[in-house]
């Protein structure tokens, strides 16, 4: 079944009005009700959350930031619009779900809680759907990261994975003993659908676990503090300048300030647009 076009050819009928070939439940329409009004609810009260990294959300970050959080150390603060893009990705991921019903793909599962045991650690968490018997993951994304990072596919991720998806995809799938699937993807500002399929066979599964076993020992082993990236060249027009700034990696990094903390958030200096680039620019430490 190919899901993208699938998903893609219910959401053109639906955009054009055509409902002739299509079956839209309201079974699904409260399923969806009610998952948006739990979504919210955790969003906007008050409640004691269990703080951990072990969850299938968190251990395939990067084993820097996971000691950090390990440590206690204190991360940076949210922007004000964080609690919105939050919520966005929760509707986004909610209403994704339904289009996969109307467009009559073949989910076979999902909303599971699960637990691995991955070395000395018990990690849990709850997956988004299966379809065909595979674990897949809904994300939502700004328009530059459905741009530059996954319309080049699986590629593209593999190259470019800050938040772990992949570790995390590939924890879901050991935990409910079933392939990884991939990812679908919505861009939270266009609506724009991208399926990327998970390409690795068994050795990538293997080779993923393992990192994340090294990650569970090193974390529990209380081992010294490590920065897993170094500053990267900044270019101009192919060559470098001569300064040095953080890799994305670390842009994202809740913990940017502790690990890198004469880090200063600057425009390209030989950039001459209305709106230069920023970057992280360091200094030698």
């Amino acid at each position: 079944m190919n899901i993208e076009a699938n998903l893609q050819l219910a959401a053109d009928r639906l955009s054009n009005r055509e409902f002739d070939d299509l079956s839209v439940l309201d079974g699904w329409l409260d399923d969806a009700g009610e998952a948006f009004k739990q979504v919210l609810r955790q969003q906007l009260t008050e409640h004691t959350a269990q703080d951990t990294i072990w969850r299938m959300s968190s251990i395939g970050k990067p084993i820097c930031q996971l000691q950090m959080k390990a440590i206690g150390a204190k991360a940076q603060r949210k922007p004000y619009n964080f609690i919105t893009q939050m919520m966005l990705g929760d509707a986004v991921e909610i209403i994704t779900e339904l289009l996969l019903k109307v467009a009559a793909v073949n989910i076979t599962g999902g909303k599971d809680k699960v637990q691995l045991q991955v070395a000395d650690a018990l990690i849990r968490g709850t997956d988004d759907i299966e379809i065909d018997d595979a674990v897949y993951d809904i994300k939502s994304c700004s328009p530059w990261a459905f741009t530059n990072k996954w319309s080049k596919g699986y590629a593209g991720l593999v190259e470019d994975d800050p938040f772990g998806y992949i570790g995390q995809l590939v924890g879901y799938a050991e935990a409910k003993n079933k392939p990884p699937g991939g990812w679908i993807v919505v861009c939270k500002g266009t609506g724009r659908v991208k399926v990327v399929e998970f390409e690795g066979g068994q050795e990538e599964i293997s080779a993923r676990m393992k990192q994340l076993e090294t990650t569970v020992t090193t974390i529990m082993s209380n081992a010294k503090f490590r920065r897993s990236f170094d500053p990267i060249d900044l270019k101009w027009r192919g060559k470098a300048t001569g300064q040095k700034v953080l890799c994305k990696t670390c842009e994202f990094c809740d913990y940017l300030g502790e690990c890198w903390p004469k880090a200063e958030y600057l425009p390209h200096p030989n950039s001459e647009a209305k709106n230069p680039p920023h970057y992280w620019f360091i200094q030698d430490e």
